[in-house]
């Protein structure tokens, strides 16, 4: 596999943790600031040039792992 190809497979997987929130009081405003970060990762990922795709996967899980700390 290229590294193109491990850095796309990596961002997919970093989005689909964004969109995966456990149900809760306040599920409705995660999953939806979480789908905002998925899509200013994916836009990123598609404005830039395509070896900054590690960056934006580690801004996705960055951000992620913030509001799951909040959330805990």
């Amino acid at each position: 596999m290229s590294d193109e190809a491990r850095d796309l497979r990596a961002l997919l997987e970093a989005v689909c943790e964004a969109l995966t929130v456990p149900d809760g009081d306040v599920y409705n405003r995660r999953i939806a600031d979480r789908a905002l970060w998925a899509r200013v990762t994916i836009h990123g990922a598609l404005d830039d040039d395509p070896s900054d795709l590690g960056w934006n996967t580690d801004y996705l899980r960055r951000k992620i792992e913030a509001e799951e700390a909040r959330n805990k």
